[in-house]
């Protein structure tokens, strides 16, 4: 079973993608805040991420650049309402495999999430 990270500032909508993950037959584990986020992925194993760029108490960037640290190979994808901002480009150059805007069809990122793991 892979193991996703979901890290998104709004707990319901971290709640739904991880509910709506789960029921796909992946481990999903959520977090709302920046540094919970990079300290999971400092100590625990995750096959992908998928992260918003505004998070409460800092940054996606944050996130992004542990989790590329952590583990090289693991996809991140995210999902964010500034597609084209600075944030998102900054997030592409980080390592980032896609950004993808919101509001999303779940359909779209899970085929995305899905196009990176098995792409790795």
């Amino acid at each position: 079973m892979k193991r996703i990270l979901v890290v998104d500032g709004e707990p319901a909508a971290m709640g739904a993608l991880c509910d709506l993950l789960l029921m796909d037959g992946y481990s999903a584990v959520g977090s709302c805040e920046t540094e919970a986020a990079v300290q999971r992925l400092r100590s625990e194993y995750f096959d992908a991420v998928i992260t918003d760029v505004e998070l409460p108490g800092g940054h996606g960037l944050d996130v992004i650049r542990t989790a590329r640290q952590s583990r090289p190979d693991a996809p991140v994808l995210v999902v964010t309402g500034q597609v084209n901002s600075l944030a998102s480009e900054a997030a592409r150059s980080l390592g980032a495999r896609r950004v993808l805007g919101k509001p999303l069809r779940y359909e779209t990122l899970i085929a995305e999430l899905q196009r990176c793991i098995q792409g790795r």
